[in-house]
């Protein structure tokens, strides 16, 4: 065994080969690095989903997280609707799942999307408290539907 318990073999030319850990390191950070391209693409497909929100309902004060890739967050922070009655609030939780359903690229990987609201006070020291009353599921918003803003192909003639 040679430094650092990796094992040193000599070849058959008389040079000593030590490095068979080597090609597995290598394999790894390939590895490592394909798996951080992935979580680079979904974080792309949170904060895309994160900024379409913000378009859509005037606010930046949201946060959007995702857990166990099938729960699905969105949190508005000091929203006045937070302070309307129970009906607007359910009705403006709804347009938000139904933005989600159209916008999210993993939508079909949803079990489901929850909605609620934060009041956050304070300054250096923070204080929030956090409810999430309203729960989606995919099947009672059914599949998605074709943003607005999307380009329609022509049909063939």
């Amino acid at each position: 065994m040679g430094a650092g318990g990796s094992e040193v073999r000599r070849l058959a030319s008389g040079k000593v080969n030590a490095r068979p850990h080597m090609l597995s390191r290598r394999a790894l950070l390939s590895l490592m690095a394909a798996a951080a391209a992935l979580g680079c693409a979904d974080l792309m497909d949170m904060v895309s989903l994160q900024q379409g929100l913000a378009r859509e309902f005037h606010t930046s004060a949201i946060n959007v997280s995702l857990n166990n890739s099938a729960y699905l967050n969105v949190v508005f922070s000091n929203s006045p609707v937070a302070d309307s009655l129970e009906g607007e609030q359910s009705a403006f939780a709804r347009r938000v799942a139904e933005y989600v359903r159209d916008h999210y690229a993993h939508y079909d990987q949803l079990q489901s999307i929850q909605v609620g609201f934060a009041s956050v006070k304070g300054v250096g020291i923070t204080v929030s408290s956090t409810r999430i009353p309203y729960r989606f599921t995919p099947s009672e918003l059914g599949p998605p539907r074709q943003p607005k803003n999307a380009i329609v192909p022509k049909a063939a003639s």
